[in-house]
């Protein structure tokens, strides 16, 4: 497998202006066993193993969303690569530029680029523990 495309898709991460609502929503009506987390100095999310994808529900301002009260895609597809530096390369070729370096987020490092509609794609290494 090429180490400078993705893997597979690891992560839906919706950005909420209210997480707790936005929870009760997907636990009562979808039956997704969000739990509540609080950890790194952020707000209380929620998140939990769904299949083999990891979904979370994340304050849109703990994930340096723009402006919240604009219209935004609060829905983020995360795709999990290898290799960061030989993604970003690839993108370089494709003159393709992410939104920012690559961060540091809990247990993976990854950038964030816009697909051609607008809409945040984050691309990560693998989770470790």
């Amino acid at each position: 497998m090429r180490a400078d495309l993705a893997q597979s898709l690891s992560v839906i991460l919706l950005l909420a202006r209210d997480t707790k609502a936005t929870a009760e929503f997907y636990i009562n009506v979808l039956g997704i066993p969000l739990e509540p987390e609080e950890h790194d100095g952020r707000h209380v999310h929620y998140a939990c193993p769904f299949g083999a994808i990891y979904f979370t529900i994340q304050p849109a301002e703990d994930l340096q969303a723009p402006n919240v009260e604009q219209k935004y895609d609060f829905l983020q597809l995360c795709f999990t690569v290898p290799d960061i530096d030989a993604f970003l390369k690839h993108c370089e070729d494709l003159n393709v530029k992410p939104l920012h370096p690559p961060m540091p987020f809990e247990h993976t490092t990854f950038v964030t680029l816009l697909d051609p509609e607008g809409r945040h794609v984050r691309v990560m290494t693998p989770w470790e523990e």
